[in-house]
């Protein structure tokens, strides 16, 4: 059944656009009685749907209810039900989006290629993410600078991404998913320039190019899931692309250290890039766009308006701001911490932070399952939040293996239980279309990666103006909480405004 509430406009047979005075109901769902005379749509009309001034043209089976409010040009749409076909019409303004999660992908056994690359992509970009922090004190060496310029090579890139990831989600809805993913990989594979590197300037420029690399690749990303998959597999399919990050964060500080024996940092850098390079052009081979390269070109500046007004989008924004900077503090640092402060070598100081990393592998898997059974997304932001500082002061309060073992593997489940819950909420927004989710990730990404450049940065100032990494990270921390504050007061996404599954 297909139940739709319609304000203003809704041509059919044909597409002849008709407007009405008066309000009227329309009623063929299960051969109810129908008013006004009027016949209503058949099975399989094409029916016009005016949501925020935005036309969707769509086939749908089985019988509609529809009222009709001829006193207002406006509406939206709470409900559409099984569609078979989805198209693109023109309007004034630009081309028109279809309905996402179009079962035309949706149900196509091909979207699970589309993931694999998509996954393969992840994982490159996780691989780069953080393989510097392990690497710091022989690039110290080789350059001659201190840890508040060295940790540059993390912050940069979360300053980068937190620039580039809104006007990359611009680029992406105009440029189409594929060659936005392309060029996003290529610039991610700039980390294989690292062995050319000859100065401390030009390594920061092949992060800078990372970083823009993996902001349009995190912004086109949100758009594919939402065109080839369905409602219920959205936490699901977030879920693994944040598991492919985690898998790549994790292999990255154990592999760096080991690499850079025979290889060299340098080397160990290039291997990484090589690795996105192979991954861009596997997508290249593999991946498509959804057969309509009009629905790219929907954007429009008022999609970027409604999602920087929407309150959601903000308060989220804000929250993972504080869970991101402190969490990334905390990955950045804790290899120099321990090597530094506590002794350990630097392959067992890349270990204890290989394991946060693969414990956020578990953490993603229950962040991505948990919310099959449990449709609720504010739970998840609540236990990171206060999950981050109660067991990161484990982390970093002494050197006792009983202690620090477990604090480790509990930081690194609740630093990203909630990643797939942050991905999944801008798709469950009222209001967001293929072209406005990836700008909504965008900004949410771009807050938290702000903080990100700042807060490790701060962090390693703090380190040398007082001798001591702990004062630092307990600012860290503390940023954690505020994502506890902010899903408090934010909408309840799980249960609000659900789209019906193919």
């Amino acid at each position: 059944m297909c139940a739709s509430l319609i304000r203003g406009i809704v041509p059919y047979r044909g597409l002849d656009r008709h407007r009405d005075d008066r309000d009227e109901r329309y009623d063929d769902c299960g051969g109810g009685e129908m008013r006004d005379d009027r016949e209503a749509p058949p099975a399989d009309v094409k029916v016009v749907l005016i949501a925020e001034d935005e036309a969707i043209v769509a086939q749908a089976e089985g019988t509609c209810s529809t009222r009709l409010d001829g006193n207002t040009g406006r509406g939206e749409i709470l409900e559409v039900g099984r569609v078979t076909q989805s198209s693109s019409i023109e309007r004034a303004e630009g081309n028109i989006p279809p309905v996402a999660g179009d079962v035309t992908e949706s149900t196509s056994t091909y979207r699970y290629v589309i993931e694999a690359s998509i996954l393969l992509l992840q994982f490159a970009m996780g691989l780069s993410f953080l393989a510097v922090a392990p690497l710091f004190p022989p690039i110290v060496a080789a350059f001659h600078v201190d840890n508040a310029t060295v940790s540059l090579l993390v912050g940069v890139s979360s300053l980068t991404l937190a620039i580039a990831l809104v006007p990359a989600s611009v680029l992406a809805a105009r440029l189409g998913s594929k060659w936005s993913l392309v060029l996003g990989g290529v610039l991610m594979g700039a980390t294989g320039l690292s062995m050319l590197a000859t100065s401390f300037p030009l390594l920061l420029a092949t992060r800078v190019s990372f970083a823009l690399g993996a902001a349009i690749n995190l912004s086109a990303t949100p758009a594919v899931i939402l065109r080839w998959f369905s409602t219920r597999e959205l936490a699901v399919v977030n879920g693994a692309n944040v598991i492919a990050q985690s898998l790549g964060v994790a292999l990255s500080m154990l592999l760096a250290p080991r690499l850079a024996g025979p290889l060299g940092w340098d080397g160990a850098l290039t291997v990484f890039g090589v690795a996105a390079l192979g991954a861009t052009a596997l997508w290249l081979i593999l991946g498509r766009d959804t057969g309509a390269p009009s629905i790219e070109a929907a954007f429009t500046m008022r999609d970027l308006s409604t999602v920087l007004r929407n309150r959601t989008v903000a308060l989220l924004s804000i929250g993972v701001a504080g869970a991101l900077g402190g969490f990334i503090s905390l990955q950045t640092w804790l290899p120099t911490f321990y090597s530094q402060q506590w002794g350990y070598s630097l392959e067992e100081a890349g270990a204890i932070s290989g394991l946060l990393s693969f414990c956020g592998i578990l953490g993603a898997l229950l962040g991505s399952a948990l919310p099959v059974r449990l449709p609720r997304r504010r739970p998840f932001l609540i236990a990171g939040g206060l999950g981050i500082p109660l067991f990161a002061t484990g982390a970093i309060a002494m050197n006792l293996p009983v202690v620090l073992y477990p604090s480790v593997v509990l930081l690194g489940v609740a630093g990203w239980i909630f990643m797939p819950i942050v991905f999944t909420i801008p798709m469950e927004v009222p209001g967001m279309n293929a072209s406005r989710v990836g700008i909504a990730v965008a900004v949410v990404l771009g807050s938290a990666n702000l903080a990100g450049f700042f807060a490790p940065l701060m962090v390693g100032a703090v380190r040398d103006l007082t001798g001591s990494f702990t004062p630092g990270l307990a600012i860290a921390c503390a940023l954690s909480l505020v994502l506890v504050g902010c899903a408090v007061a934010m909408p309840e996404t799980g249960t609000l405004a659900p789209r019906s599954p193919p």
